[in-house]
């Protein structure tokens, strides 16, 4: 009964787990799929006029910064984002604040993830007892069914007698 408990809670922790990845890893793409928009944008594919795209070049290198650090990352392994690499040419302008506001949120949830991903991943690991009573559980039920067949023949050849 313990092992195939240990079981389920084990399946369970693992199909968390994997949900847990997954969102992991759709908000990796979601940055990447923005910075990449951003960067193919009006504002950084040069159609602006050269006297207002120096305000936007700033923003446009950030970007293209963060497309080009999350593009050699593998999400499925949920890497470790620093913080430093990501904004530290992060704009200061006011049409990209929003923008800088909203990656660091995707960047806090992810780590959030991450975490909780570890942590189920932690979960789904047996302890060594549990691991003892499923190799052991077999052997212990038929001990039990022969113990209560002896039993039950001793009772019968008593009453016999």
């Amino acid at each position: 009964m313990l092992g195939a408990v240990s079981e389920i809670r084990s399946s369970v922790a693992d199909n968390w787990a994997q949900t847990e990845q997954t969102r992991a890893v759709t908000i990796l793409e979601a940055i990447q799929d923005y910075s990449v928009q951003q960067i193919k944008s009006e504002f950084c594919s040069g159609l602006i006029p050269a006297t207002e795209q120096q305000t936007y070049n700033e923003a446009c290198r950030w970007y293209l910064s963060v497309a080009k650090y999350l593009k050699f990352l593998e999400f499925k392994q949920l890497p470790k984002i620093s913080h430093n690499q990501l904004f530290a040419s992060a704009p200061n302008s006011d049409w990209a604040k929003d923008d800088v506001v909203w990656v660091q949120g995707m960047v806090d949830e992810y780590q959030k993830q991450k975490t909780q991903y570890e942590q189920t991943k932690l979960a789904q690991i047996k302890h060594p007892l549990e691991r003892i009573f499923w190799y052991v559980s077999p052997y212990l039920i038929c001990f039990a069914v022969a113990l209560r067949l002896t039993k039950v023949t001793g009772e019968l050849r008593l009453e016999n007698r």
